[in-house]
């Protein structure tokens, strides 16, 4: 037995809301990216063959 509805339109219904929660776990995603990037050290590069 599925654990999904049997009908279309109720699979749409969740279609939609599993697309529109995976687009903000994904803004979720990038806003941590973004705030550890910014909090990383930024290291010198190294210089040219010496």
């Amino acid at each position: 037995m599925s654990e999904l509805p049997p009908d279309l339109p109720r699979l749409r219904t969740l279609e939609h809301w599993l697309v529109l929660s995976l687009d903000r776990v994904r803004e979720r995603i990038a806003d941590v990216e973004t705030r550890e990037a910014a909090l990383r050290p930024v290291r010198p590069r190294p210089e040219g063959p010496g």
